[in-house]
């Protein structure tokens, strides 16, 4: 009986279950600096200190897993990275060195270590902002876990096998830019996961507002839905792809507008 009455729910009422006029995603911003000036950002210190918090519960075994400061029983595994890093290190002698940018404190590395412990040597190289990298040499750097303020900074002591974005590329301002240093640098292979494209051929700037439930208090971040022929052309000029996928089945919208989180892995040519 319940599945019939949902087939008579007019879309509509389902779009409007989830949307919230104070959080999620709004806005059609002319530029990341118009939209700047009304978000705030992920360095915020509130959100590092809570973020040092769940990545202490994880290292002391408290919790399964932690992402963006929130704590979970059971940790979510991303079958598509974890998929991708085993193929690599079994093409390289069981070695894997993995660039993760944006990578906080650890948070992939944390859940996604237990999957790669048979291997002969692993290297997880995460890139940040100064003060999470840090938090994260004071605190969470081991002989695997290291943590640099540049990709230069990281290249010197390591040659990464593949860069990771997971949920990170649409805050990046200047994409493109990064996205052609980093093709420069000649990383073998590239994967992008949690990103999102606008519905129209164009670029769109939002700010995400996200609820205190994250980080104890309201935060808010300006972010690119990318034109998805556009970024698609750019990639194709210099990776093939090897696989694409959609991170997750949940729907997020854009105001009124659904779109579902994709993500792709790619080789360089």
């Amino acid at each position: 009986m319940h599945y019939l009455i949902k087939q008579f729910i007019p879309p509509i009422f389902n779009t409007l279950r989830w949307y919230s006029v104070k959080y999620g995603w709004k806005g059609n911003y002319h530029s990341f600096e118009e939209a700047n000036k009304k978000a705030g950002g992920y360095h915020e210190q509130s959100i590092l200190e809570r973020i040092k918090l769940t990545t202490r519960k994880v290292v002391n075994k408290e919790i399964a897993y932690e992402r963006d400061g929130i704590e979970y029983d059971q940790p979510i595994m991303n079958f598509n990275m974890l998929s991708a890093l085993l193929w690599i290190a079994s093409k390289n002698n069981n070695k894997l060195t993995v660039l993760d940018f944006g990578g906080s404190l650890g948070t992939t590395y944390q859940h996604t270590v237990q999957y790669l412990s048979h291997l002969t040597a692993l290297n997880w190289c995460i890139v940040e902002q100064p003060n999470y990298v840090d938090a994260g040499k004071a605190e969470f750097e081991t002989d695997q876990l290291h943590f640099y303020y540049t990709i230069d900074e990281c290249l010197q002591h390591h040659q990464p096998d593949i860069i990771i974005f997971c949920g990170v590329i649409q805050y990046i301002e200047k994409t493109y830019e990064l996205l052609d240093e980093i093709k420069n640098k000649k990383i073998p292979y590239l994967f992008l996961d949690y990103v999102g494209y606008n519905d129209k051929p164009k670029d769109r700037i939002c700010i995400q507002h996200v609820p205190p439930v994250f980080y104890g208090v309201d935060a808010s971040y300006t972010c690119w839905f990318y034109d998805k022929q556009k970024m698609y052309n750019w990639l194709n000029q210099y990776y093939d792809m090897i696989f694409e996928f959609i991170s997750e089945p949940n729907k997020y919208y854009i105001e009124l507008k659904p779109f579902l989180y994709e993500g792709q892995f790619r080789k360089l040519k």
